[in-house]
């Protein structure tokens, strides 16, 4: 690495670091100030969304990486902290009072993929705490009970590291190896960073699920096995539809990046994801839609277009902000949650703290 291209980055990780202390000194004297509570009512309609994945309170449960869980003692913390200040939603009815210019403080949460322990975890959450939740499903794994690659490569990292699963896969991959080649020469510590990317990013998805696929039986991997530990069953989803308290949206069939393919594939993986869902859990399951992954590199206005022309009424991406009436129903924000997320964060969105920020043009969150 250049000495230039070092500086750069070094200037870029100090400018990150000075704002997540302004944004946290700035949110903590909005909160703890008594601002907070005093805007809770105010300001207009608006609309927080929260995103998470799984709920998983296993100690030193590696059944999924850390960032796509949270611990039940963790969500209900911030469940209840929230209450405090908002009323519970799902996405669909939040974007329905938004519409209609109501509701100053609504807060939702949204559990993407679908995963079992938003039935078994989750759901015992929502009922003590009186909260709604949004739950985006993968299509597939209902009908076919088959996983995602991304979940056989995160068995593979845990059972042979990232090094030697990538290796094992490059092998596989024959003359479309480069890309992970050149991540693999770089270490083992590039090779952790980098190989998903490259995975989900830089290769045609027919040759690298079947190279993944190859791999993870190789290694003993039992695809439906893996497919029951993770994810809801039908009766599972029946359940939480039934509950009263959960609505049930789409999140495409495989959960491909919409970007990587082509349009009609794109539109097939929308259109396919929900028509599932309806035929295997007898309702509409079409107020809202998560594009898979959620950056704005991940999906684009052909997408959204697909997505309100497939019968949705919304769709979330996973940047974090607030949503407004006259906002973009197709784009709606997210907050990712973590374990490590501060709730005063959170609050001072969901109270409009950010927002005033934003008039200025100065924006502390993206």
């Amino acid at each position: 690495m250049g000495t230039g291209t070092t500086s750069w980055c070094t200037d870029m990780n100090l400018r990150h670091r000075l704002k997540r202390t302004l944004r946290d000194l700035y949110s903590l004297a909005f909160v703890y100030s008594g601002v907070a509570r005093l805007m809770a009512r105010r300001g207009g309609a608006r609309l927080l969304i929260l995103a998470g994945h799984g709920v998983d309170g296993a100690v030193g449960s590696k059944r999924m990486p850390a960032d796509l869980k949270i611990t039940p003692e963790r969500l209900e913390e911030i469940l209840r902290a929230l209450g405090r200040y908002a009323e519970w939603v799902t996405v669909g009815e939040g974007v329905a009072r938004l519409d209609s210019g109501q509701g100053c403080g609504l807060v939702a949460l949204s559990m993407d993929d679908g995963y079992l322990d938003n039935r078994t975890q989750l759901l015992p959450l929502l009922e003590a705490c009186d909260a709604r939740c949004t739950v985006y499903l993968e299509a597939r794994p209902l009908e076919t009970r088959r996983v995602s690659w991304l979940h056989q490569w995160f068995w593979l990292e845990r059972r042979l590291g990232a090094s030697e699963a990538g290796r094992r896969c490059a092998l596989e991959l024959k003359g479309n190896s480069a890309v992970l080649n050149e991540v693999l020469a770089a270490g083992a510590d590039a090779a952790a960073r980098g190989l998903k990317r490259r995975l989900k990013y830089d290769l045609d998805a027919e040759p690298r699920d079947r190279a993944v696929q190859v791999v993870f039986e190789q290694a003993g991997g039992d695809e439906a096995a893996l497919c029951e530990e993770l994810y809801l069953g039908v009766e599972d989803a029946r359940e939480l539809r039934d509950s009263g308290r959960v609505e049930l949206g789409g999140h495409t069939w495989s959960h491909e990046v919409l970007t990587t393919l082509e349009s009609e594939a794109a539109r097939e993986e929308i259109e396919r994801g929900r028509s599932t869902l309806e035929e295997l859990l007898g309702v509409e399951c079409g107020e809202s839609f998560a594009y898979p992954f959620g950056r704005r590199w991940d999906h684009s206005a052909e997408h959204a277009q697909a997505v309100e022309e497939a019968g949705y009424q919304s769709a979330v991406t996973t940047h974090a902000g607030l949503n407004r009436p006259a906002g973009d129903a197709f784009q709606l924000r997210r907050w990712m949650l973590t374990e490590t997320l501060p709730v005063h964060l959170l609050v001072t969105e969901l109270c409009g703290g950010f927002g005033l920020l934003r008039r200025l043009g100065l924006d502390l969150v993206e």
